[in-house]
Parts: C-alpha cells; sequence; structure tokens
C-alpha cells in the first residue's frame, strides 16, 4: 500500500499494529458487526485517502452526499488490518479537534456514530496505548490542513450528535 500523502502515512503507521484491545481482535466480541454493512453502508474516507484505495479490489468507493464532500468506502466484509482505511483503524474513536480557550486542541472521543460497539460504552477497555497512538495520528493528521479542516468540520458534526443523543436520552 503506497501512501503519498505524509500526513497519512504516518498516521496510517501509529495505527498499523495498534488495535482497540492490543493483541486481541476486538471484533470476536461482537463478530467484527463494524464489518457487516452493505453496498450503502461503509466507512467516510478522509481527505487523500482515496487515491490509496482507488485500485483495490477489496473496497468499493462510492461518492456521497455526507462526507463533506469526501467519498465512503465499502469493503467486502473481510481484509486484513494493514489494508484497511484510516476510519476503521481509529474505530470507535475520532480524533476530535476543539477549541479550548483559544487554543485547537486534540481530545480523543468515543465516535457517537460507533453504537454497534460494544467497547463505546466501556472506554476503560481499549487499550491505552491504542488511544495514545489515535491521539498521536491525529495530530500528524492536522499537520496538513486539507485534513485539519476535514476534522474541525467532523469534530463539530460528532459532537453535535453526541450532544443531541444527550438530550433525547434524557426525556426517556
Amino acid at each position: 500500500m503506497k501512501i503519498e500523502n505524509k500526513a497519512l502515512r504516518e498516521a496510517y503507521g501509529l495505527l498499523h499494529n495498534r488495535t482497540p484491545l492490543g493483541a486481541y481482535n476486538c471484533g470476536k466480541l461482537c463478530e467484527a458487526a463494524c464489518c457487516k454493512g452493505n453496498a450503502d453502508c461503509g466507512m467516510w474516507m478522509f481527505p487523500h485517502e482515496e487515491e490509496i484505495f482507488v485500485k483495490s479490489d477489496n473496497f468499493t468507493i462510492k461518492q456521497t452526499e455526507g462526507n463533506f464532500g469526501y467519498p465512503m468506502i465499502v469493503c467486502n466484509g473481510d481484509c486484513e488490518r494493514y489494508e484497511r482505511p484510516l476510519s476503521c483503524r481509529i474505530f470507535p474513536l475520532f480524533p476530535a479537534i476543539i477549541e479550548e480557550n483559544g487554543e485547537e486542541k486534540i481530545r480523543i472521543i468515543r465516535d457517537p456514530r460507533a453504537s454497534m460497539c460494544p467497547l463505546i460504552l466501556d472506554k476503560s477497555r481499549l487499550d491505552q496505548a491504542f488511544v495514545r497512538n489515535v491521539k498521536l495520528a491525529g495530530a500528524f493528521l492536522a499537520q496538513d490542513e486539507e485534513i485539519k479542516e476535514y476534522m474541525k468540520k467532523v469534530s463539530a458534526e460528532l459532537l453535535e450528535i453526541a450532544e443531541l443523543k444527550k438530550l433525547l436520552s434524557a426525556e426517556d
């Protein structure tokens, strides 16, 4: 897998051998629920990722109205970790860019779209080296201005989703 973009190359490298549960395959907890989609269900691609997967036989790239103009990637449900796109490598987390006291900070948040993941409810089970590497990957990604702007937009959207979920659960 050839990765031209330096920020993506660094992020992929940091997450190459890291999983949410360390050496344990977290897909065994949920029968790989995050890999069970259909032709219309996939993972959002980061800027510059499309060029990595455009010739892959294991993935289909689909244009979508969501994801701030970037495509979605759909897998065949069975791939090697080294082949996975960034959204799969960081799942169920996201390195959110949040403004605090006039400064932009990277904060690792549980992705509210990852409701099928049993680890989303119990962050303490996550391998701390994985969490650290997701944060480091976020820092590398934020060095690329296009990726940083994308991350800021996704961060705002995820925080809105989380807030809406909190409001809806309070009504129950």
